[in-house]
């Protein structure tokens, strides 16, 4: 009954025909895959990613296998987890199908095929329905995040994975039809039994099931093994490539930008594909085109130019398209990258607010090779929007990017009986106030409350004051490398003379710089941010509130990018908010992981957007829709732009924007 054992013509073995298919075809899948291996070994930028081996073992358990973040959107996680297993579970039936195809009889004895039949014919029939739900979400439901230039490869896939379930409902129903002539059952699979069933009553006679049976077989084949082929050359490749790239995603802190070796460096960031790293070209051949990092992001839904999707895919067109030229050692000049959606305008749009990676199914990292292209404009060409640049030269000759600002550096502690930090074997924390705190006039009230709050509960901290600089977190997010790693330099140095070993910080970038990007300098410090600090001395009792505040109704708490999706700090913010009297917590639609970014990170907050741009505006009317009278901060930026949104909105009247210290120092007894 298997079509390969017989002849054909009587001179050619049909097993020697389907062999020499399965070889070509496989030859040629595999030929286009080590090419794409090469183009991706090109990468002369180093990334070790083979570490804690048994960590990246558990994310494709988790991120593959399990789906965990496809099943965020319920419909396309359905949709993808039906295919996905069906596939996985389909795989032992075509490695069936392929041994038997070599050997020209059946492999499997019917005590074990009819219940493996079943559970085949199960997994096909949710294949199908997977495959329908996806067609009704890209052409007929029309979702705007799947549009792409690719849609006709989109549908050859659908129909590939269609035509694999149609051939095998009609093998096995032939199978089943022709068996129950002679009494024998042939399958268990509930698709088989129905066109079997249907065959039977059409009076399909033995011959006709046969020719029907190795027709069906035949195309079968041709359309697994094409299969193979296509995906290996089309955007598909994510089919293959996906469970590598989960294996060997960032492991260290989210918030930690790669350094650049200054000194032996012969070129900064990202100008031609050879400057990426092998795994930045491996990401390029995982873009399933799902849309999912531009529906989240901030610069994307206030109108800029960027598109994380559309930038990922123009460095996947470039390497399919412009790879072969890496191979090639004739020294012939490589094309730039800096084009489209790689140009200046969507690069310099980024906010760094991480809400593309996070949202990545098979991670794919965004920020990185963003930051990167601006290096390259920054120190390559110099090429870079003047207040950007304005806020550069701030901090070189100023040491803090508010340029114009009227304060000096200590002013906000005028009046007050603050510490000096002298050492840290006599004091326990430094607190770290920040250009923002000490500098802008709305934040110097927060760093007030913060005092307040410290001083109430006798923590042991002090101040450097006129000391304080820049940590460089501006500089390095606008690309200024060179400039981040003097301040870095500058900063670690003072720690070390002041025996620094706690810090406390208000503004989230600081946090993060000090946090986690510090101890690639040898910089190694406990950082604990002020929300933190808050809610342990509200829980162990050193603090408490009992006034109530000017303030009534709902509260929401934004979540900041570099605090939050930066750093997995969610919970310590709304413990804090939870405590306060007389207000009501209630959360905007996008909160924590998925929280939307105030639009000041990546360097705006001191750059203009000439399109678009106004992230803080959307924000706003997220908290106006959840009827907040008060929004909660706990960064110093997006207080500031969030105060700018409800302004907008003309909703300063009955919305307060109050950073979380602020809330408690009133609230205290």
């Amino acid at each position: 009954m298997i079509p390969t054992s017989g002849s054909y013509f009587g001179i050619i073995p049909a097993q020697l025909v389907f062999a020499a298919v399965v070889l070509g075809f496989s030859g040629w899948a595999t030929q286009i895959i080590i090419t794409k291996i090469r183009y991706m070994m090109k990468g002369n930028k180093p990334a070790n990613r083979f570490d804690r081996i048994p960590e990246r073992i558990m994310s494709v358990i988790i991120y593959v296998f399990g789906q965990k973040r496809l099943l965020r959107d319920r419909f396309s996680g359905s949709m993808h987890f039906l295919i996905f297993w069906g596939f996985m579970v389909l795989l032992l039936q075509n490695l069936n199908f392929i041994v038997e195809g070599l050997l020209g009889y059946d492999l499997l004895p019917k005590t074990i095929y009819l219940p493996a039949s079943l559970v085949w014919g199960i997994f096909q029939i949710l294949v199908v329905i997977g495959v329908a739900m996806a067609t009704y979400r890209r052409y007929i439901e029309k979702l705007p995040r799947l549009a792409t230039t690719h849609a006709g490869s989109g549908a050859i896939v659908l129909g590939m994975i269609f035509g694999l379930m149609l051939t095998d409902f009609i093998v096995d129903g032939s199978k089943v039809s022709m068996e129950s002539l002679h009494g024998v059952t042939a399958s268990l699979s509930p698709m088989a039994i129905a066109v079997g069933g249907l065959f039977t009553a059409l009076g399909l006679n033995e011959p006709v099931g046969q020719a029907i049976l190795t027709l069906a077989w035949w195309a079968h084949c041709f359309i697994l093994f094409y299969f193979l082929v296509y995906v290996a050359q089309s955007k598909h490749l994510h089919v293959f490539a996906s469970p590598f790239n989960v294996f060997f995603r960032d492991l260290g802190p989210r918030g930690a930008l790669r350094p650049i070796d200054i000194e032996n460096a012969d070129t900064f960031g990202l100008e031609r594909m050879e400057d990426f790293s092998w795994k930045d070209m491996l990401d390029f051949y995982n873009c399933t085109e799902c849309g999912r990092c531009t529906d989240v992001c901030p610069a994307n839904l206030s109108g800029t130019p960027l598109s994380p999707k559309h930038l990922i895919l123009e460095f996947q067109d470039h390497i399919m398209t412009q790879g072969y030229k890496m191979l090639q050692t004739d020294g012939e000049p490589r094309e730039q990258l800096a084009k489209g959606a790689a140009s200046e305008e969507p690069i310099w749009a980024c906010r760094t607010c991480f809400a593309c990676q996070a949202a990545c199914p098979v991670f794919i990292e965004h920020v990185p090779k963003i930051i990167d292209m601006r290096r390259h404009f920054v120190l390559n060409v110099g090429a870079i929007p003047e207040t950007a640049q304005n806020a550069l030269v701030s901090i070189e000759r100023r040491g803090h990017p508010w340029r114009g600002t009227q304060f000096a550096r200590g002013d906000w502690a005028n009046g007050l009986d603050v510490p000096e930090f002298t050492s840290g074997d006599e004091v326990e924390y430094l607190y770290w106030v920040g250009c923002t705190g000490a500098l802008e006039e709305r934040n110097r009230k927060v760093t007030q409350s913060v005092i307040k709050i410290l001083q109430a509960s006798g923590v042991s901290y002090g101040v450097l004051g006129p000391t304080e600089t820049c940590t460089g977190d501006p500089a390095r997010r606008m690309g200024n490398e060179y400039l981040y790693q003097m301040q870095a330099a500058q900063v670690i140095g003072m720690f070390t003379d002041k025996k620094v070993k706690k810090i406390i910080t208000q503004c989230p970038h600081c946090f993060n710089t000090i946090k986690n990007e510090y101890p690639q300098f040898d910089g190694n410090y406990e950082v604990i941010h002020h929300s933190q600090m808050i809610a342990e001395l509200l829980e162990n009792g050193k603090i408490k509130l009992k006034k109530g505040t000017d303030l009534t109704g709902n509260i929401t708490y934004h979540d900041a990018c570099y605090l939050g999706r930066y750093n997995g700090v969610y919970d310590a913010p709304r413990d804090v908010v939870k405590s306060l009297p007389n207000l009501q917590f209630v959360e905007m639609a996008w909160n924590k992981e998925a929280g939307l970014c105030c639009g000041a990170g990546g360097g705006h907050m001191w750059m203009e957007d000439p399109v678009g741009g106004h992230v803080q505006n959307i924000r706003a009317q997220q908290a106006i829709d959840v009827a907040a009278s008060t929004i909660a901060t706990s960064c110093p930026f997006c207080m500031q732009m969030m105060e700018n949104g409800v302004l907008n909105k003309n909703k300063e009247e009955e919305i307060k924007v109050r950073d979380l210290a602020e809330l408690v120092a009133e609230a205290m007894e």
